[in-house]
């Protein structure tokens, strides 16, 4: 069973307006001397990544620089590359000299573990590890010395290193997507571009479609309810997204050990960072609808839009209801 979930990277960029309003839409054919595409993997998944609207040589210059950017950042923050940054930190309990990215990136961490009241912890990573290598029943022996290496606290940061308690491990999957897609967004504005649609397991809408409108991303799947954005990114999380043993979710809750049992089906955050609304949907699955307004209210100009097995479709704004 395949633990990682499929990411489809999708860019569409054009000097002028490209008319199409949806992600499907926007990877969709490709004109003669025009446009690029590369398959392969990213951040442990299948990855489709084109290009369209640009000039066949351009668009394969680009394309190499955005493969180039993920690729440099898997180094850095990948849990199957067994040398990459992470996985040393984790093998090691210490990494000397981070890169500035990781630096960055844990520091997003550290902000949004406070702003979601500990929600967003990537210490679970034993946890998780507990349950995925017992396909979902850990005994109980193995779930409690887990747990006891759960806790933000374990994490020491610093210019120098970063060093873990022992026994303590970091999944940066709930953040990492959102950050390269912040990433490959900034590479794409310094070539010069102002209107695409980026995906790199988060989707970051960059300008207009057209003149007048706005990129359409639907939440979860393609029948799932539709937002237009423009300049804002968008993150999803389903407590049943993944699964790591029959019925048993992929996410773990910080403050008990155990996965999800959520009553949200799903929560998706809007916010002009990737990044922030990938580590606060993630959160919102855990949280009471209380905790997610506390939670957003901290967040700038974020948005709120889930799916409640009890109070249906829920929408709030900036921390308020709409």
């Amino acid at each position: 069973m395949s633990l990682s979930r499929r990411r489809f990277i999708a860019i569409s960029a054009s000097a002028a307006a490209t008319g199409l309003s949806s992600l499907a839409a926007n990877a969709a054919g490709m004109e003669a001397g025009t446009g690029a595409r590369w398959r392969g993997v990213a951040l442990g998944a299948e990855a489709d990544i084109r290009l369209v609207g640009l000039p066949r040589q351009q668009a394969e210059r680009l394309l190499e620089q955005v493969r180039a950017e993920i690729t440099r950042l898997e180094d850095e923050f990948s849990l199957y590359r067994a040398d990459s940054a992470l996985s040393r930190l984790n093998r090691d309990g210490r990494l000397d000299q981070p890169g500035g990215d990781m630096l960055s990136l844990l520091g997003l961490v550290s902000a949004m573990h406070a702003a979601s009241g500990g929600r967003f912890d990537p210490t679970v990573q034993p946890v998780w590890d507990a349950y995925a290598r017992a396909a979902g029943r850990p005994v109980a022996a193995q779930l409690t010395a887990a747990r006891r290496r759960v806790g933000w606290r374990h994490v020491e940061i610093d210019a120098a290193a970063i060093r873990l308690a022992e026994g303590c491990a970091l999944t940066l999957n709930g953040i990492a997507q959102g950050y390269v897609t912040d990433r490959a967004v900034a590479l794409l504005r310094q070539a010069g571009l102002e209107n695409a649609l980026v995906e790199v397991g988060e989707i970051s809408a960059m300008g207009r479609p057209d003149k007048d409108g706005f990129w359409q991303v639907h939440l979860g799947s393609s029948g799932g309810p539709m937002v237009e954005v423009s300049d804002r990114a968008v993150a999803t999380s389903a407590a049943d997204g993944t699964l790591i043993g029959e019925g048993v979710s992929h996410l773990i809750d910080p403050a008990t050990g155990l996965p999800c049992r959520s009553k949200w089906l799903r929560t998706s955050v809007i916010h002009l960072s990737a990044a922030i609304a990938d580590a606060a949907s993630t959160a919102t699955s855990l949280m009471e609808l209380d905790e997610i307004r506390t939670m957003m209210r901290h967040l700038g100009g974020a948005s709120f839009v889930g799916l409640h097995s009890e109070l249906g479709h829920v929408s709030l704004a900036h921390g308020d209801a709409a």
